[in-house]
C-alpha cells in the first residue's frame, strides 16, 4: 500500500515505510537474479548439445545477462549496510557489462561478426576489464558484508577460473549460475549467513 500517515519528515512511519519498500524491491531483484543464474546454467547444456554460439545457447546467454545484470542491484541492496562504496561500484560495473554482453550476444546472433566486417575486439576488451573489476569488487564486500554464504562466494569467483581451462570451459557458467541462484534465493528470502540482511538491519 502506498499511502501511510504521515508522522512529520522524518518521522518513524516514514522510516518502517521507506525500509518495506527497500525490503520489497531487493526481493523482486533477488528472484530476477535467482532466475538469471537459471538461465546461466543452461548455456552450458545448450553448448554441449547443440554447439558452442548455438541458438539456444545464445538464448540462454542473452536472457542471463539481461536478468542478471538487473538483478545484480538486488544482490546489492541486500548486503549494501555492510557492502559499502565498493559493493555498489562492483553492481554498476557488472550490470554495465552485463548490458554490453548482451549487445554482443545479441549482434552474434544477428550474424554481426569478425568474419563478416563487424569488429568487436575493442568492446570486448573493455567488457572484459569491466566484468572482472566487478567481479573482484563484488567479491571483496561480500567477504566484508557477511551476508552471503562462503560456498557461494567460491561458485562465483570459480567461473573467471574455470574458464581458463580447456577441459572445463564449456562448463563453466555452471558454477557462475549456481551462485546466483544462491544469492539471488538469499536476497529473495531475506537469509543471511550470520547477520541480519541489510534492510532488516535498517529498519
Amino acid at each position: 500500500m502506498l499511502w501511510m500517515r504521515s508522522t512529520g519528515w522524518g518521522g518513524r512511519e516514514e522510516r518502517v515505510f521507506f525500509a518495506m519498500n527497500t525490503e520489497q524491491v531487493t526481493k523482486a531483484l533477488g528472484l530476477i537474479a535467482l532466475l538469471g543464474g537459471i538461465a546461466r546454467i543452461g548455456m552450458a547444456p545448450s553448448a554441449a548439445i547443440w554447439g558452442l554460439d548455438s541458438a539456444p545457447e545464445l538464448a540462454f546467454g542473452l536472457t542471463a545477462c539481461l536478468l542478471m545484470g538487473i538483478g545484480v542491484f538486488g544482490l546489492h541492496l541486500h548486503q549494501s549496510t555492510r557492502a559499502g562504496m565498493i559493493g555498489f561500484v562492483s553492481a554498476v560495473l557488472l550490470s554495465a557489462s552485463s548490458t554490453l554482453t548482451a549487445a554482443l550476444v545479441w549482434s552474434t546472433m544477428l550474424g554481426a561478426t569478425a568474419a563478416n566486417g563487424f569488429d568487436v575486439g575493442t568492446m570486448q576488451a573493455v567488457n572484459s576489464l569491466m566484468s572482472l573489476v566487478g567481479m573482484i569488487g563484488f567479491a571483496v564486500a561480500t567477504i566484508r558484508a557477511r551476508v552471503f554464504p562462503v560456498w557461494a562466494l567460491i561458485l562465483y569467483l570459480a567461473f573467471p577460473v574455470l574458464s581458463f581451462l580447456p577441459f572445463v570451459a564449456n562448463w563453466a557458467t555452471v558454477p557462475w549460475g549456481l551462485s546466483y541462484i544462491a544469492f539471488g534465493y538469499y536476497a529473495f528470502a531475506g537469509k543471511a549467513r550470520n547477520r541480519s540482511s541489510g534492510f532488516q538491519a535498517a529498519a
